[in-house]
């Protein structure tokens, strides 16, 4: 499977090319793409929404560092782009008089077609650079086939904290001892495949209701207005657990994540002695 998919170069100053094409990386690398510029497209309308309601003018200037700083961020540099446009905005000083505010509204923009298409060409594609060149006759000593397969996996695996870096915040990391860095470094690795089960989970059962969610950002801000309450009974030593009241898009959200058992907290108070 993996010679299907690995191509001979040749050797350049004494090193052997070998470029390489994984399915699962292409895909997985799609996927990151695709919540990066969801992640992005949150990010612009918070900051929409926060100019809106400016009290005093804005610097152009500071408003498109922010912008550019959190593109490198996602590494979308050449992938999109935002255009900053001029808004006048009316509001009032403390002594009540009326002043003109000026503020800007972000627009993103798709990089060209070529720009694109030249980011996408590279999806799934790996090279692998070895000092092994020794030959039999017209063939390797190291096969194809064996010089691959120990980096296969490692590539996946380098993918996957590309991807962890892009969405959760791994630095600034404020700890120093070996256990406390170890603890960090876990969480954000837990928190890295419990997203990719949940988008696993969404492509996998497609609903009605709630179709267009496929990535676990879509997804928690659909379920960020719910609530597990925990209820305590004064005086009587027990507690118990109260659901939001859903409506059918969030229920159909659960049934697709294979956890609607929870909607029992949606009908009764289970009850516990402390």
């Amino acid at each position: 499977m993996i010679l299907h998919h690995c191509q001979e170069i040749g050797i350049i100053n004494d090193r052997r090319y070998i470029l390489c094409f994984n399915p699962q990386l292409f895909k997985d690398q799609c996927n990151s793409r695709e919540e990066r510029l969801s992640i992005f497209s949150n990010f612009i309308n918070n900051l929409n929404k926060e100019l809106t309601l400016a009290k005093k003018s804005r610097d152009e200037k500071v408003i498109q560092k922010k912008i550019d700083k959190q593109i490198s961020k996602l590494k979308l540099n050449n992938y999109t782009g935002v255009s900053l446009k001029k808004k006048i905005i009316e509001a009032k000083t403390k002594k009540g008089d009326k002043k003109s505010i000026i503020t800007y509204q972000a627009i993103i923009t798709s990089a060209n077609n070529k720009q694109k298409i030249a980011v996408e060409k590279l999806d799934g594609f790996w090279l692998l650079v070895t000092n092994h060149t020794e030959k039999e006759g017209v063939k390797y000593k190291l096969t194809l086939e064996n010089a691959v397969k120990p980096y296969r996996e490692k590539v996946i695996i380098e993918s996957s904290f590309r991807d962890i870096k892009s969405f959760i915040k791994v630095s600034p990391v404020y700890v120093w001892t070996e256990k406390h860095v170890k603890a960090h470094f876990t969480i954000c690795v837990l928190a890295h495949f419990l997203n990719r089960i949940l988008t696993m989970r969404l492509h996998a059962k497609q609903g009605d209701l709630t179709i267009e969610i496929i990535t676990h950002e879509k997804l928690y801000e659909l379920l960020s207005d719910y609530e597990i309450n925990k209820i305590h009974v004064n005086g009587k030593g027990t507690y118990g657990y109260k659901l939001t009241l859903l409506d059918n898009k969030a229920k159909e959200i659960l049934e697709r994540l294979n956890i609607n058992k929870i909607l029992k907290y949606n009908k009764t108070i289970n009850n516990y002695k402390d």
